[in-house]
């Protein structure tokens, strides 16, 4: 997806393949097979090319902002039950926090609580 939102324009799988080479030595086929799975979740799209009917050109269809939701959404629907202070608790509570972000936690949660009616 990365790869995908940096780019203006709609690119093929090879080229897809070759953005991400240095990255992370994946096969072109998982590359492929994982550019199929974000297209039938609705995260991407694709346009055959006009000259070759072979050729297919992906794009983004969400922006990194809601693919992000999106999946926050679901991950604490599935670990956590909807359960957003659970979930926070978990963290809090399993991380070694600094006394600076402890500070910008409060600080966060301050803010959202003068947001809330």
């Amino acid at each position: 997806m990365q790869v995908l939102w940096e780019c203006s324009e709609p690119m093929t799988s090879a080229e897809v393949v070759q953005k991400t080479k240095d990255e992370r030595e994946r096969s072109p086929k998982t590359i492929k097979t994982l550019l199929q799975r974000l297209v039938t979740k609705g995260f991407v799209d694709f346009s055959v090319d006009p000259i070759d009917s072979r050729i297919y050109h992906y794009f983004s269809k969400v922006s990194e902002d809601e693919c992000i939701e999106r999946e926050n959404l679901n991950f604490l629907s599935l670990y956590y039950k909807g359960n957003v202070g659970g979930m926070l608790a978990r963290f809090i509570g399993d991380s070694n926090l600094t006394s600076e972000q402890i500070t910008e936690l409060t600080a966060l949660l301050n803010a959202k609580k003068e947001d809330t009616p």
